[in-house]
């Protein structure tokens, strides 16, 4: 599925680039949202000449184009990822700008920028039927919106984009980054760092994965999810919190010398077990569905 830029992810008034705050967080959720959709090749941006032109040729430059500030800095960074996120589309129907519900107060370039967002939302959703993903500027309130026209009999509701996190909640991650063989545990690790990501919070600890425990999640199909984000979660928490997590049960087995949280719940439990090594944790084993006490 593909992306529409609200126009106010790259254009900012002068009075709201002169404030600080407000600069630096057009300027971080800009960068971070091109940055979670290039690096995991999520979507593409719908553009087209006319919002191009606005955003490098017209003679009223966006200000961070101006800012000697910034402009040398910041200019080669978004123009290089801007390009490798955008895709075109052409109003080779001549069709006009459509209607939204409710409209998006966007007063850059007079106007100007808001009319060709939605000339585009009528070229590239509405006429092809073709859902898309809504990224809203770092200012909007995340809310349900509705686009249709006169030359449509439907209208277009596209899933919302209010923050640049939320990008990871349509990454497949079990389908991009499961190992397939014990020799690709660095998809594994990749899978981890999203979800580090997602819960917003790094790992407390190095951690190593056993040719054991890949071999038992390279043949698992349920739960992969839940193995994926319950691994990053215990790797956030120190002993004494995962223990104390009433998902995890996090527990010592004293017979042999190891530790084990849960995965799913009762009475589908599934567990993973691990050890410290030098302050590092190994995952030694999963034990899946049916295989609750071959572990003990």
């Amino acid at each position: 599925m593909k992306t529409v830029f609200d126009p106010e992810v790259l254009f900012i008034s002068e009075a709201d680039w002169q404030d600080c705050e407000k600069r630096d967080a057009f300027l971080k959720h800009l960068l971070d949202n091109l940055e979670n959709i290039n690096n995991y090749e999520i979507t593409k941006v719908y553009w087209t000449d006319d919002l191009e032109q606005l955003l490098w040729d017209h003679p009223q430059l966006p200000p961070w184009r101006q800012d000697r500030d910034f402009k040398l800095q910041i200019v080669p960074v978004i123009y290089r990822a801007f390009h490798l996120a955008k895709e075109y589309v052409h109003n080779h129907k001549n069709l006009s700008p459509c209607f939204m519900q409710p409209v998006l107060n966007c007063s850059c370039f007079e106007g100007l920028a808001l009319y060709f967002f939605l000339e585009l939302m009528h070229i590239a959703a509405i006429d092809r039927d073709e859902n898309v993903y809504l990224c809203l500027g770092f200012n909007r309130i995340k809310e349900e919106f509705t686009f249709l026209c006169d030359c449509h009999s439907f209208q277009l509701n596209p899933v919302v984009i209010a923050k640049p996190i939320e990008w990871l909640d349509y990454l497949e991650l079990t389908d991009r980054y499961w190992p397939n063989n014990v020799n690709e545990g660095e998809k594994f690790n990749r899978a981890l760092k999203i979800a580090f990501k997602k819960l917003e919070r790094q790992s407390l600890y190095e951690y190593e994965l056993s040719n054991s425990f890949l071999k038992d999640i390279v043949t698992v199909q349920n739960h992969r999810m839940s193995i994926i984000e319950w691994t990053a979660k215990r790797l956030t928490l120190t002993k004494q919190e995962a223990a104390r997590d009433s998902h995890l049960r996090d527990e010592y087995l004293a017979q042999k010398k190891e530790y084990r949280f849960r995965i799913t719940q009762r009475p589908f439990s599934t567990r993973i077990h691990y050890k410290y090594v030098n302050k590092k944790i190994k995952f030694l084993r999963y034990y899946d569905v049916g295989e609750h006490d071959d572990g003990l």
